[in-house]
Formats: C-alpha cells, sequence, structure tokens
C-alpha cells in the first residue's frame, strides 16, 4: 500500500489536490455569501464627499459609485497622473462632471493644510469625508518631511490632522459624516503610548499599528462630537486585492498570489465605506466599527465597555479597575484596592484568558506566560479575596475553564510540567490545554478547602466562542481560519453558563462541579486525581509566593 492508502502515488496526488481545490472553492464561496452589499439606490445630489486615496483600489470604486448617485466628489489623491486618469474614467462611465481632483500627500502635514486651506476656499458646505488612503510597507523604514514613520504619517496622522481641519466645515453642513477604513488587522497590535513615532520599528507591524490608532481615533472623535450631528464611525473593508500590495517584496509575492485569490475585489471592498457614507440605517449611529455593512464588535483592548455597558444597562455601579493577571504585582495591588473598597464580594468569576500563538514568553514573575495569565494569576487572587467572599452572604467562584484540558496533563512535582517555561511544540495551544486542566484541579481542591464555609467553587466549559482569544492566529492562516469561526459561539452564548453559575439558585449548594450547557458534566480520571490536586496546590502556593500573612485557604 502507498501513499494516503493508494496504490498508484499519482492516484493519491491526484486526490489530494482535488480534496484541496474542493476545501478552498467552499471557502471562497463562504467568503461570497457573507460578504456584505449595499444595495440601495438612495441619491446623493447635493451632497459633497471628500475621499482620500480615490485614484485607485477601493478610493476609487467609492468614488465611482458616489459620483453616480449624483454627489459632488473631491478625489484627494498623491499621484496625480493616476488620479486624472481614474477622474476622466468615472466622470465618462457616469456621466457626473462634479467630480472634483486636488492634490494631497497625507505623509505631509504642509500638503494636508494646503488641501484643507483650499478645500474651505472653495466649498460650502462638506457633507462626507471618506479617510480612506492607506500605505503599507513591509521592511523598509522610512520617515516623513515632517520627521514622522512614513505608514503612521500616512495612515494615522495625515487623517488626524485633515479631520481637525475641516471640522468646523462638517459641523455647518450638519447632519455629516466621517468614515475612516480601518482593518481587522488592528487585532494584531496595539497603541505603544510612549513611543508615538515608532520610526525604528518593523513597517509591516506598523500597519496593523495605524489601523489600531484609526480605531481609537474614531471613536474618541465620536466622544468629542457628541452633542453635534457629526458621527465618526470606522471599518474593515475585508481583504482587498488592491495596490497596497504593491511592497510585498519577491519572494513574498509568491504565495501571496494564492492567498490573493481569497481576498475581494475593490468593488466588494467599498460596500461598508458606501453603506456609512449613504445610508439612512447609520443616520446618528457614532462611535461604531462595521464589518460587510453590519455592525461588528471590537477587542477588549481597544472598546470602552464600562461606557457601553453603563449606557446599555443603565447600570452606574460599574467600576473598572486595572489588573494584569499575569503580573503577581499587579494581582496584589488590585486585590488591595477591592478588600479596602468592598467589605464582601458576592460572585468571583475568573474568565480572563489567553492562547499564545508561536512566541514563548515568561513573565517578571519566572512565570510561563499562558499558565501564569490562566491559572497562576488567579489562584493567587483566590487566596487574596477570600476573607470578603467569606462575609458574603453566599459566596460563588466561578472558574472558565475549557474541555480542551482533556488535551493535556500535568505532573505537580515536575517544575517543567507545571512552570513549562522552556517549553516548545509545533502545537502552542498544548499549552493553553495545560492551564485549563490546572484550572480544573484548582477548582476541585478549592471546593474540598471551602467545605464548611458559604463559598462554593464551580468551573465551567463555554464553548469555543469567536472572541479575542484567537488573535494570536498568525496570518495568513487567520485568514483560512475565519469561516471556521463563523462556526464558534457568540460571547453571549459563551456567557451562559458563566451567568448560571453566578446567579442561579439551583446551584447554591453545589461545589466543586464542572459544567458544560448549564448543567454538571462529567470529568475524565487524570484530572481529578486527588493527591495530584493537593501535590499542585502546595507546589502553587510557593511558585505565587504566598506568605504566612497572606490570606490562607
Amino acid at each position: 500500500m502507498s501513499l494516503l492508502g493508494f496504490n498508484d502515488p499519482l492516484t493519491a496526488i491526484a486526490s489530494v489536490i482535488t480534496g484541496l481545490a474542493i476545501v478552498l472553492s467552499l471557502i471562497k464561496y463562504y467568503l461570497y455569501l457573507t460578504c456584505g452589499q449595499f444595495n440601495s439606490a438612495r441619491r446623493m445630489d447635493g451632497k459633497t464627499v471628500i475621499i482620500t486615496g480615490a485614484n485607485s483600489g477601493i478610493g476609487k470604486e467609492t468614488a465611482r459609485d458616489l459620483a453616480r448617485r449624483g454627489a459632488r466628489i473631491i478625489m484627494a489623491c498623491r499621484n496625480m497622473e493616476t488620479a486624472k486618469q481614474a477622474r476622466d474614467e468615472i466622470v465618462q462611465e457616469t456621466n457626473n462632471q462634479n467630480v472634483v481632483l486636488l492634490p494631497l500627500d497625507l505623509s505631509s502635514q504642509g500638503s494636508v493644510r494646503e488641501f484643507a486651506a483650499e478645500v474651505l476656499r472653495t466649498e460650502r458646505k462638506l457633507d462626507v469625508l471618506i479617510h480612506n488612503a492607506g500605505f503599507a510597507e513591509t521592511f523598509r523604514k522610512s520617515k516623513s518631511a515632517d520627521g514622522i514613520e512614513f505608514t503612521m504619517a500616512t495612515n494615522h496622522y495625515g487623517p488626524f490632522l485633515l479631520t481637525h481641519l475641516l471640522i468646523d466645515l462638517l459641523k455647518r453642513s450638519e447632519p455629516s459624516r466621517i468614515v475612516i477604513v480601518a482593518s481587522e488587522l488592528y487585532r494584531f497590535a496595539s497603541v505603544n503610548l510612549n513611543n508615538l513615532n515608532p520610526v525604528g520599528s518593523l513597517p509591516a507591524y506598523l500597519y496593523y499599528v495605524s489601523k489600531c490608532a484609526n480605531i481609537m481615533f474614531t471613536r474618541e472623535l465620536a466622544r468629542r462630537l457628541a452633542g453635534t450631528a457629526v458621527t465618526a464611525n470606522c471599518l474593515h473593508p475585508g481583504m482587498i486585492d488592491s495596490g497596497i500590495w504593491r511592497n510585498v517584496p519577491f519572494p513574498l509575492t509568491l504565495p501571496m498570489r494564492v492567498i490573493k485569490s481569497f481576498f475581494k475585489t475593490p468593488v466588494e471592498g467599498a460596500q461598508t465605506t458606501l453603506y456609512l457614507a449613504c445610508s439612512e440605517e447609520v443616520q446618528g449611529v457614532t462611535g461604531k466599527y462595521f464589518m460587510d455593512c453590519k455592525e461588528a464588535s471590537l477587542s477588549a483592548s481597544i472598546s470602552d465597555m464600562d461606557h457601553e455597558l453603563a449606557v446599555e444597562t443603565g447600570n452606574k455601579q460599574l467600576i473598572v479597575k486595572h489588573i494584569d493577571v499575569s503580573s503577581l504585582a499587579s494581582v496584589r495591588a488590585f486585590a488591595k484596592d477591592i478588600v479596602a473598597a468592598e467589605p464582601a464580594i458576592d460572585v468571583l468569576i475568573h474568565n480572563a484568558g489567553v492562547a499564545q500563538g508561536f512566541n514563548n514568553k515568561v513573565t517578571e514573575d519566572g512565570l510561563e506566560f499562558t499558565m501564569a495569565t490562566n491559572y497562576y494569576g488567579i489562584f493567587l487572587l483566590t487566596h487574596l479575596l477570600i476573607e470578603p467572599l467569606k462575609k458574603a452572604e453566599q459566596g460563588r467562584i466561578v472558574v472558565v475553564s475549557s474541555k480542551l484540558y482533556q488535551y493535556a496533563s500535568l505532573n505537580p512535582s515536575n517544575i517543567n510540567s507545571i512552570n513549562p517555561v522552556n517549553y516548545f511544540s509545533l502545537f502552542p495551544i498544548y499549552l493553553y490545554n495545560l492551564s485549563k486542566f490546572a484550572e480544573i484541579m484548582f477548582t476541585q481542591e478549592l471546593a474540598r478547602r471551602l467545605s464548611g464555609t458559604k463559598v462554593t467553587a464551580n468551573c465551567l466549559h463555554p464553548g469555543v466562542i469567536d472572541t479575542g482569544i484567537w488573535r494570536n492566529v498568525p496570518f495568513p492562516i487567520n485568514i483560512l481560519f475565519k469561516p471556521i469561526q463563523m462556526c464558534f459561539r457568540t460571547p453571549e452564548e459563551g456567557a451562559r453558563t458563566s451567568i448560571y453559575l453566578a446567579v442561579s439558585p439551583d446551584v447554591e449548594s453545589i461545589s466543586g462541579q464542572y459544567f458544560r450547557g448549564c448543567r454538571v458534566y462529567g470529568l475524565n480520571r487524570r484530572v481529578q486525581n486527588v493527591t495530584k490536586q493537593r501535590e499542585l496546590w502546595e507546589a502553587s502556593k510557593k511558585l505565587v509566593k504566598l506568605t504566612d500573612e497572606d490570606p490562607q485557604i
């Protein structure tokens, strides 16, 4: 028997190729079905729209569509030669002569100011400002004429300045809209507020950073415009087969040809921009993030959950406090604040979690990062908050674990097993599984030690959830991963068992159990080994440096 069980190697190879082609075709078809479409026939006669980067890609298609709807279009472009060709093409196709071309280099503050001055001189109104222009470089580092890192200058600081210079015109034109083209790639980056001009960073990464900055800017802008009729929203257009990929160097261009076959066309990529610019459905909506012509959720690191929850629920008793569960010092500082402020705690929900990609990280305390965040941090925090929990009428501890514990095993007597700082595997998610194994062992031992008190401890599997925990899936695997994510539960669905354990009277006296789907579920024998649970507890006390002065369980 030869390759894959086929007698003929050629048959085996042909079967593999056929299977791969079918899978790729299904993914392509799925992307087609889920692609947002703005099908409204709404006219834009009498409206003035500025579109940056309108000479190619989704900017050009946005200009073409809005010109067809009768809007006055101001194409703000850096490359005037291609811009003139695009303008002539749009005028001829749409028969709209009211398409104006103005030079704008967003990387240059001087150019931004000149452009804004010309607009203010010639335009009496501005209904929609679309920040579409974008720049991406892979390795070559460069600065703008103003000494600002080029990618950040073009993608964030230029639009930031231009918005300020045109804001009074937008206010005089109320109701008006600001639309910012961001990207889902923001999930792979964060803005370092201590280094706002990262000239030494890798430009490819800075594209992600600039998109993160776009979203942060949009949300803060919306807050500052509260009380006006100017709205600000941002969007992910999809992965687009456009000129932004021109700077990908050889030989990376070779696999990109395959990957780009799954990208949207510029016409498809323009749909959400058009939706936010035209649709009556979003009149008055501001500070939101959209994808495929509908509102999308943002990662917790960039959203203002306290503000959103307060507005949605009307509950004024929402308090936000900082904690980095991977840091023992941060856990102690957080616990100290809570104990000082709260006489009793009714429910402690250990929900925070991290899943690393292919990176090995060790915390400042010498703990493996995934284990520190998912297990050791909650172990320490539980000890430090146990007294307020005991003072509650009926305290509950809820630990969000995972059924992935089944694919791990833990030996407390081996330090490399419980603190695998030198761990390397082609399957990095194993560390996540290991941390979930430890959480369940901790919950059961905790329940035994709390026997005779009014505090219960239970853990749960929430389901496989489409949340920010998947942000570390590396590019380009994340593109193929997207269709799989669509089969996952929503965060709302995933929260149901946590809520059940936190509030239901049905589980008031139940402790030490593992729940799935709001009911008790069986565990495998390996994770229920009482001797190993006790050994893990004692080893954990040493690793988190519990002292005799700390509360004991």
